[in-house]
């Protein structure tokens, strides 16, 4: 259940309290590109962080087609908060997973999150049927959240995996150095740390009038979010918590992130000599082809490599433990993408982006 959001006049602040117990159970995880995906499109339908957002949603607005303006607007507009599906779906590290979970979520819970909404809220008729929780109903939100994550999440996944996992790398090494203590001080000034309480400035209270949240052996999962807004966003159910917060501040890794061209070579180039030294040929073959053609499965990048899938499963596992590309799956596929030290690397060797 949403707990806290942007959806009133009445500010003031969130204080969770932990007891030593709670303390011992605080982690932080990425949710995944369900997660993200949602949030995008809470993210799309607000008017802060136009040095942060402001390309992407001009490019992103218009792609959100058929049932997808109906399904932000109803998981998350700007005036009505966010819909928990968070705690709903847990950590789903592709999209397939986490919108398989939705569809298999116990129709019970799935009306009590829907059911914080409100009945009397104006909503297009067929989400009338997701309120009830029928599946079919459900079944179209999830693939108009699928046609979401297409045009909003996918083709910058990549990088914002990427960006996320050297949030949770930086975060993860300061828990180890300092304990939870500094991983908690290490949220300010977006979260302030007075122990044995965490205060979250700027809350506005959608569901939950009172502003002290006990979290009485629930464990909290911190949960780093490209696209949250400038509050963090708590969200607590029967088995845990979550608090997501916003992972983007500068405006320069911004740009970074929405910059397709920045991202991607051009197509079919020369692989360069001085690569080919470097990794060696068919494995330079591998790198380059995952550039030119992002997010492509196993079988494409051999076919593309003329290579035999499982060469290329083996070279493509080899980059990756370089860091060089990252791998995210759709339902059944392997998905591969470049990273930021892959593209790194491809520049320095002599193949830059066409156009600078």
């Amino acid at each position: 259940m949403k707990h806290s959001a942007q959806a009133n006049e009445e500010v003031g602040v969130l204080r969770l309290h932990f007891t030593t117990e709670d303390l011992a159970r605080v982690k932080i995880n990425l949710l995944g590109p369900l997660a993200e995906t949602t949030l995008s499109l809470w993210n799309l339908q607000r008017r802060d962080g136009k040095a942060l957002f402001h390309g992407w949603r001009a490019r992103t607005s218009p792609l959100v087609t058929g049932d997808g303006p109906d399904a932000a607007r109803f998981l998350s507009s700007p005036d009505g908060g966010l819909v928990d599906l968070f705690t709903l779906v847990g950590t789903a590290e592709s999209m397939g997973e986490g919108l398989e979970r939705l569809v298999s979520s116990p129709q019970g819970r799935l009306r009590a999150e829907f059911a914080v909404l409100g009945a009397s809220r104006r909503r297009a008729q067929w989400l009338s049927g997701v309120m009830a929780a029928d599946r079919g109903a459900v079944q179209r939100l999830a693939a108009a959240l699928h046609h979401c994550h297409r045009v909003a999440v996918a083709p910058y996944w990549g990088q914002i995996h990427h960006h996320l996992d050297g949030e949770v790398a930086r975060r993860g090494r300061l828990m180890v150095r300092g304990g939870v203590t500094a991983l908690l001080e290490s949220l300010c000034p977006m979260a302030v740390w007075n122990p044995p309480v965490l205060e979250i400035p700027d809350y506005r209270p959608l569901v939950h009038p009172a502003t002290d949240f006990h979290l009485a052996g629930r464990p909290l999962v911190l949960a780093p979010s490209v696209f949250c807004g400038p509050v963090p966003q708590l969200f607590a159910g029967q088995a845990g918590a979550v608090m997501v917060y916003p992972a983007l501040s500068n405006p320069a890794d911004a740009i970074g992130l929405w910059d397709l061209s920045a991202h991607a070579r051009r197509v079919d180039a020369p692989v360069p000599p001085a690569l080919a030294a470097l990794l060696g040929r068919t494995r330079a073959v591998v790198l380059c082809v995952i550039a030119d053609h992002p997010a492509c499965t196993t079988t494409q990048l051999a076919q593309r490599a003329g290579i035999s899938p499982a060469s290329a499963s083996e070279h493509a596992t080899t980059l990756r433990s370089a860091g060089l590309t990252a791998l995210t799956r759709e339902r059944k596929a392997a998905l591969h993408t470049l990273t930021h030290l892959g593209l790194a690397l491809l520049n320095t060797n002599g193949s830059a982006p066409a156009g600078t």
